[in-house]
């Protein structure tokens, strides 16, 4: 049995790495490649969906299916803002900034030095061999600012500090972060819906 992950994010790839070894995951971990899939959905579950399908399709088309595919979807949101920039969190511009920039620009603007926010995570998994399907979330709240803290992690961590932390993701270890964040929220989802398909912790 193998873990297929479906992107094209070496960062996402090296933290779900993490993450699992965290729950003493023996199933080894690998990217599956697949042709770029547009996130046109309006819901991270919706993105998660679609991402995990190709690679389902993928698998299916090539063999074997003895693996789990699975994807995942993620945002920032901001409760001020109309929960923005949510599900397009991967693709937010303003003022033609890349994301981190951009968010920082637009709260900077908006004269907030602070708001409340979350990290939020679907992450969705195909079991080609016994035809399930399973959807799984996790997340977590904190305070977001314009001002950028830390070289860890990616996208939008430096601006996100959680609650009952004083670190930013951004100046956090991996160690840390990984156990903490939404993305291992929905793990730790996910792997406890399998409890009983396979041995996650032998």
């Amino acid at each position: 049995m193998r873990l297929r992950l479906v992107t094209g994010n070496a960062h996402k790839l090296q933290e779900f790495g993490s993450i699992l070894r965290g729950l003493d995951c023996r199933l080894p971990l690998e990217e599956l490649d697949v042709e770029s899939v547009v996130e046109c959905g309006a819901t991270y579950y919706q993105n998660a969906y679609r991402k995990a399908r190709s690679g389902l399709l993928s698998v299916l088309a090539t063999g074997p299916n003895d693996c789990i595919v699975f994807a995942d979807d993620s945002g920032l949101e901001l409760p001020l803002f109309d929960n923005m920039p949510g599900a397009h969190s991967a693709r937010f511009r303003y003022a033609s900034l890349s994301e981190r920039a951009a968010l920082a620009a637009f709260l900077s603007e908006h004269r907030v030095s602070s708001t409340p926010g979350r990290f939020v995570c679907w992450i969705v998994a195909f079991l080609p061999r016994s035809r399930r399907c399973l959807a799984c979330s996790g997340a977590v709240a904190g305070t977001v600012t314009p001002e950028s803290r830390g070289s860890q992690g990616f996208g939008y961590d430096p601006l996100f500090t959680p609650d009952g932390y004083s670190l930013t993701f951004g100046e956090m270890d991996a160690g840390l972060k990984d156990r903490i964040s939404h993305r291992a929220q929905a793990v730790e989802a996910l792997w406890c819906s399998l409890q009983g398909t396979i041995p996650l912790r032998p």
